[in-house]
């Protein structure tokens, strides 16, 4: 089902349908962006944005694959060319379409499989390509801002140099010549605009992804499912026969302690930390070889044994700390604690009765 949506330019064409949005002006738009086709300083009359859910197997092989695509897509539904184009790997029909006054910002994500997102700004204004650059500088610094603002931007879940897609395209109305002193008297108020847009847009395409996450969400994000701590305390488990009762006392416990405002608190900060660790963030401090004197991690760990089944925890967390069953072996110095504590907190806790 197609609609026709408004954007700041009154006299272009916005229509949108399951697969892809289409913008088109008689006069044309002068752009900038880093499209699949239409890259550069571009003066184009249409703005394509192909999406759809493809499964991991149709994905295109090379990029000279997608550009045909584009292509035939522009012929077969007689786009008016020159054209912009591009392409990503969500729902269209998800679109986050913000405008403030004459600025108008488009976004698409998916930053839970694909790192993926294709960004269109439009103006109703005739820039000069200095401008132009600026303000596609400011897009891509308010795109940062809002992975910032939502917790995206993590060691463990994204990396924004390990690949993924992106697009972003700035379009005004016309071009005009520079100014005197190289930038319009309003240039600033205009920047400051698109921030604002392209911030929030990103924002609410980042909410349909879903985020800001949850702890499980950021457990899984350093390589540990659920059944990893399950596994993990069954190793250690005597006098008492292994069977699937068990097991699954121990993985409704695990949920329940991750409930726990107080446990969450101290698995964040363990993940935070042992990122920052990892970067050699922090001048001075250097933990890769795990040293002798650094206690506070144990400290950490047995705060989280102790807030799950108190006292007795913290003397099976010794356990789990020193054996380092299954998943917590991998794990660097202070996750390492954090979960032989979630652990042996919750072991304690299942046999307390």
């Amino acid at each position: 089902m197609e609609m026709e949506t408004k954007i700041c330019l009154n006299d272009a064409t916005f229509k949108m349908d399951d697969k892809r949005l289409l913008i088109q002006r008689d006069d044309g738009f002068l752009s900038i962006g880093c499209p699949t086709i239409g890259n550069g300083i571009k003066s184009i009359k249409s703005i394509i944005n192909y999406g759809a859910k493809f499964d991991e197997d149709s994905l295109f092989r090379s990029k000279k694959e997608e550009v045909k695509f584009l292509q035939n897509f522009i012929y077969d539904n007689n786009v008016s060319e020159p054209a912009a184009a591009m392409m990503g790997y969500y729902d269209i029909k998800n679109t986050i379409n913000i405008t403030l006054g004459n600025v108008t910002v488009l976004v698409n994500a998916d930053y839970k499989k694909n790192n993926s997102i294709n960004i269109v700004v439009i103006l109703d204004k005739k820039l000069d390509s200095g401008t132009l650059l600026e303000l596609f500088k400011a897009v891509i610094e308010a795109k940062f801002a809002a992975l910032w603002d939502y917790g995206v931007i993590n060691h463990f879940s994204f990396d924004p140099l390990a690949g993924g897609r992106e697009s972003i395209l700035v379009a005004c109305s016309g071009s005009q010549e520079v100014t005197e002193s190289g930038i319009f008297e309003d240039q600033l108020n205009l920047q400051n605009m698109v921030e604002e847009c392209v911030r929030d847009a990103v924002g609410g395409a980042l909410r349909n992804c879903g985020f800001p996450k949850n702890v499980m969400d950021f457990i899984n994000d350093v390589g540990i499912e659920v059944e990893d701590l399950v596994e993990a305390g069954m190793e250690l488990l005597v006098g008492v026969e292994v069977n699937e009762e068990i097991r699954i006392k121990l993985h409704n416990q695990i949920l329940k302690s991750l409930e726990d405002l107080n446990v969450v608190s101290f698995i964040i900060a363990g993940i935070r930390l042992e990122e920052d660790y990892e970067k050699h963030r922090v001048k001075g401090v250097n933990v890769d070889d795990d040293p002798a004197y650094l206690y506070s991690d144990e400290v950490m760990g047995m705060s989280v044994a102790n807030q799950i089944a108190g006292t007795k925890a913290i003397f099976n967390f010794k356990r789990y700390d020193e054996a380092k069953p299954g998943v917590i072996a991998n794990l660097g110095p202070v996750l390492d604690d954090i979960f032989a504590g979630l652990i042996a907190g919750c072991m304690s806790k299942i046999f307390e009765d």
